[in-house]
């Protein structure tokens, strides 16, 4: 029991304000505030969208200390490194039990960074800092089979190391492994300063990374042939990048599920896209998308979601409104202006018919975003939002 107070204060504070910035409540653009922490994922995102936002610079901060302090962000702010540690000194196990499994996470973080620099990173959704944020999005109250599943990594990840104590942080971790990385890079340039013959350990450990960088490139490079969908048969929030890239860049966080006012976005679980599974998709049923609202771009850590702001949503398309006239209650004689009336974006008008008293509803696609206003307010339930390309 002794190891459990040997963790620092500055861990346990880190842990407690985690926590509080993961709960979904009022935290806007700060929930799920931690990701931004995470190096692993800024580089990712960095590499393939060739662009930098300021909340980045929160992870420059930690890269520039771990070059001088081995994992400092492991051994001083990570709750997910806090939570496996106690349970780690809750084993009565020894830590040396997992000593047979290879320690990857170099290879994860190299191979992941240098796979984005080719256009497709591949481990981004097993950062820790995504995988504790993901925990969370069970209590915003939408409770669903993707939500359950986000909800046990964190607790399954924690079991695993009741049996194989520390195995995650020291062999497995990729957000660890860049840190290392990050150190050796350090260490090889001083040694280039100082004019230091680098020891055989050292040579060896060059020539891994070269071989994790190149095996990285090939894969980023190869990989898109066999991942490419044809479409994407899913609305994804507004600002979402291309599908492929998507579904490889989203890091499942669960940050743009939590933050949604009206409650439109959740992680899919289509079996027969299983690349895309737990990224976020719109469903319409509780609400819209709120013409005045950028709150999932703020959350946002990966960049899959890129920034945008409230003035640009008129030009943001997710889908196009799609009208079944045959039971629309104009084309039936009856009065009804709602869809009309709930547009934001004036992309429907009405136009007389020879052959109807009524004039009958029309969707102008040029200005259609697919925000889902017309698809909640039908009476008739006669408009669905399509996705786009579909």
């Amino acid at each position: 029991m002794k190891k459990l107070f040997r963790l620092s204060n500055l861990r346990s504070v880190s842990a407690l304000v985690a926590i509080t910035l993961a709960i979904p409540v009022s935290w806007n653009g700060l929930t799920g505030f931690y990701s931004w922490l995470s190096p692993f994922i800024m580089l990712n995102s960095v590499f393939v969208l060739k662009s930098f936002v300021w909340l980045n610079l929160v992870s420059v901060g930690v890269i520039i200390i771990s070059a001088f302090r081995m994992r400092w962000f492991c051994r001083n702010l990570c709750p997910v490194g806090y939570g496996c540690d106690l349970v780690s000194g809750l084993s009565s196990r020894n830590s040396l039990i997992h000593k047979r499994i290879p320690e990857i996470s170099r290879w994860l973080a190299l191979l992941s960074l240098f796979a984005a620099i080719a256009g497709l990173p591949l481990f981004i959704f097993i950062d820790p800092m995504a995988m504790f944020n993901g925990f969370f999005t069970f209590f915003s109250g939408k409770l669903s089979f993707a939500v359950i599943i986000s909800f046990s990594v964190l607790p399954l990840l924690l079991i695993i190391h009741f049996f194989y104590p520390s195995v995650w942080c020291t062999k497995l971790c990729p957000l660890g492994g860049l840190q290392m990385v990050i150190f050796d890079m350090k260490n090889k340039v001083n040694r280039i300063f100082t004019e230091k013959i680098p020891e055989q350990t050292e040579v060896n450990s060059g020539r891994r990374y070269f071989l994790m960088s190149g095996a990285g490139l090939l894969a980023g490079i190869l990989l898109p042939e066999f991942m490419k969908p044809s479409v994407d048969p899913y609305i994804r929030p507004p600002a979402s990048v291309e599908p492929l890239l998507f579904n490889s860049l989203c890091c499942r966080c669960g940050g743009c599920t939590k933050v949604c006012p009206t409650g439109i976005i959740r992680p899919q679980t289509d079996f027969n896209n299983i690349l895309g599974w737990m990224t976020p998709e719109i469903d319409f049923k509780s609400g819209y998308c709120l013409e005045t609202c950028n709150l999932c771009s703020q959350v946002c850590p990966s960049g899959s979601i890129t920034y945008f702001s409230v003035e640009a949503k008129g030009q943001l398309f997710m889908g196009t409104a799609v009208i079944k006239l045959e039971n629309c209650l104009l084309v039936n004689n009856k009065e009804c202006v709602r869809c009309k009336e709930s547009c934001k974006y004036e992309s429907i008008e009405f136009m007389a018919q020879d052959s109807l008293l009524n004039v009958i509803p029309l969707v102008k696609s040029q200005k259609c975003v697919g925000c889902g206003a017309c698809e909640v307010v039908c009476p008739a339930g006669c408009i669905e939002v399509k996705p786009l390309n579909t």
